[in-house]
């Protein structure tokens, strides 16, 4: 609401109106305004944090805000007049520039209108890195614009789109525009160059480093004449295509990618080398669709020689829970939909005509075939199998070699095992089998005629029936079960060790700083009293523990093979 600030003297004379200092104010604003009007015009208005929101009650949907301040100047006649202004706009924004992803911006210009043409000069920063200068001309009466833009635009203002798509972009652009035609259908054209920059895919940890690109811009389209960039795992990467220009139908993109020498890894279980052509189609900001050919060079899959030791993720369920209780439930696991809206769609084809490797935990495997991987880039599934060319599995130093071996993807990106191998071990024929996911797979035994699975590993190992062991052969014998379940893992076969050398305990340690292994074994003698003993593969390294539980105190004594001997008194409590 607009109003004057202070009485006001109005001089009309010969049919000129005179007006010395007539203060307009408007939300906080004001609009100083002197001189005459007539048959001639001479007018000059000075504003002063004039709020932009004031165009918000002739358009609700322009959302303005800012202040506007600097001068105007009319000459001229009521029929012709000649404006001359200069203004700026600070913290400047609009509903649709904020939804593009810009800031408040600063914007400031200068020009002049005559004759139903209006000329300017203009410049534009913003808070992420945005500058643009531009000039050029609106003929008012024809409808139609002419005008060149340069400056910098940082990609800072496409985040939040991208981010839907679980992508990060870095860097900026150099652009050099010009704008033609009518207002109803104006023509874009010139140039867009970008080099540095960096873009994320979080969903598979991809990165491609000192990214440029040269595009040119036309005929309702953004055409890339040169894209190229690094992979920061290995390999390059080489693009072109178009992108419409069409906000409204979300900037419909034809692109083709190429990728020499690349190379992938999750960082525990898949490295890959490969090649690929793809392309990508449809609607940047909608659900763009990536397919092609992946061609795998040496490319491994690591079985992890030990479990996680840290614990497990508990599944804790409230019940009749508080409000607060809730409320904080839905911020730590917000809803996440179905993982199809704003991802990119995938339908890739992934071949290893060379080799794939399977190795880990004495398995070593070379395979070949082919995965079909699709859906949304955030909830991928992965489908097809690799077949086994060659391959063995050794424990303590024994070798054996598969006869079969399948390695299948049925959704997951961790693929299942099914691998077969058999040998003659004094007088049974055994056969070992690695089943189950790639990260924690399951080593089953077993034989003809049919024997226990410790009594398989001691004739694969030894040669001999397990009751004919020596005290380190068993220990070695619960190495290899150990080695086999993952340290940290559990087995049967340690299960059965304990039963049938008639132990409580089997422990089998290694030392971080040195890789020394040792081996333990412990019984309880009665409610109260626990013997241990161990031994390691350096020589003294073997000793005795006797723990006796009076009450809440411990009697400790413990001998090495050395001749040293030692004791002590612990008290314990639980809490």
């Amino acid at each position: 609401q607009a109003e004057l600030a202070s009485p006001t003297t109005i001089v009309v004379n010969d049919g000129t109106a005179f007006f010395d200092g007539l203060v307009i104010s408007a939300a906080g604003g004001t609009a100083t305004v002197s001189g005459s009007a007539g048959e001639a015009l001479d007018v000059t208005a000075t504003i002063a944090g004039l709020p932009a929101s004031a165009a918000n009650g002739f358009a609700p949907s322009l959302g303005a805000g800012g202040t506007i301040s600097g001068t105007v100047r009319i000459g001229g006649s009521p029929s012709d007049p000649q404006v001359a202004y200069d203004l700026a706009w600070s913290d400047g924004r609009t509903a649709q520039t904020l939804a593009a992803g810009l800031g408040a911006m600063k914007i400031a210009s200068k020009g002049t209108y005559t004759n139903d043409l209006l000329s300017f000069d203009a410049n534009v920063g913003e808070g992420s890195g945005l500058t643009m200068s531009g000039s050029g001309a609106v003929d008012v009466a024809r409808r139609a614009l002419d005008a060149a833009f340069a400056g910098r635009v940082p990609f800072a203002m496409l985040a939040s789109r991208l981010a839907a798509q679980g992508v990060a972009l870095n860097g900026g652009a150099d652009v050099n525009l010009k704008v033609g035609g009518g207002f109803g259908a104006p023509q874009v054209s010139g140039s867009v160059r970008s080099s540095g920059a960096r873009l994320v895919h979080a969903a598979t940890g991809l990165a491609v480093e000192d990214l440029a690109a040269t595009i040119d811009v036309g005929d309702g389209r953004a055409t890339i004449r040169a894209l190229d960039g690094r992979l920061s795992t290995g390999g390059s990467i080489v693009g072109s295509g178009y992108v419409g220009i069409d906000p409204a139908q979300g900037f419909p993109a034809d692109l083709n990618l190429k990728v020499d020498n690349g190379r992938y890894t999750d960082g525990r279980v898949v490295t890959a080398n490969f090649d690929g052509a793809m392309a990508l189609k449809g609607s940047l900001t909608g659900n763009p669709l990536l397919s092609g050919q992946i061609n795998l060079g040496r490319s491994v899959i690591t079985i992890p020689e030990s479990l996680p030791t840290s614990l497990s993720q508990l599944d804790v369920q409230h019940r009749n829970a508080s409000s607060a209780v809730q409320q904080q439930q839905a911020a730590l696991n917000p809803d996440t939909g179905d993982g199809g809206s704003g991802a990119v769609s995938l339908d890739l084809t992934i071949r290893a005509a060379q080799s794939v490797i399977v190795q880990g935990r004495g398995l070593d495997a070379v395979l070949t075939g082919s995965v079909r991987v699709t859906g949304p880039s955030n909830a991928v599934r992965a489908v097809g199998q690799f077949e086994l060319q060659r391959g063995r599995l050794e424990i303590l130093g024994r070798r054996l070699d598969f006869t079969s071996g399948l390695l299948t993807f049925s959704g997951s990106l961790v693929p299942y095992l099914d691998f077969v191998a058999s040998t003659v071990a004094e007088d049974a024929t055994v056969t070992v089998r690695v089943t189950g996911s790639a990260n924690n797979p399951t080593f089953s035994f077993e034989s003809t005629p049919s024997l226990p699975e410790d009594e398989i590993l001691a004739r694969l190992l030894f040669g001999k029936a397990m009751s004919n062991l020596s005290a380190v052969q068993v220990a070695q014998l619960a190495s290899a079960a150990a080695q086999l379940a993952g340290i940290g893992g559990s087995t049967t076969l340690l299960q059965r060790l304990r039963e049938r050398i008639g132990v409580d305990d089997i422990d089998v340690r290694t030392d971080d700083e040195t890789g020394d292994t040792s081996v333990s074994v412990g019984k309880y003698l009665n409610d109260r009293t626990y013997l241990s003993i161990e031994k390691g593969s350096q020589p003294g390294s073997g000793k005795a523990v006797i723990d006796l539980n009076i009450g809440g105190i411990k009697l400790r004594g413990e001998a090495s093979d050395s001749g040293e001997t030692g004791g002590g008194i612990f008290y314990e409590r639980e809490y």
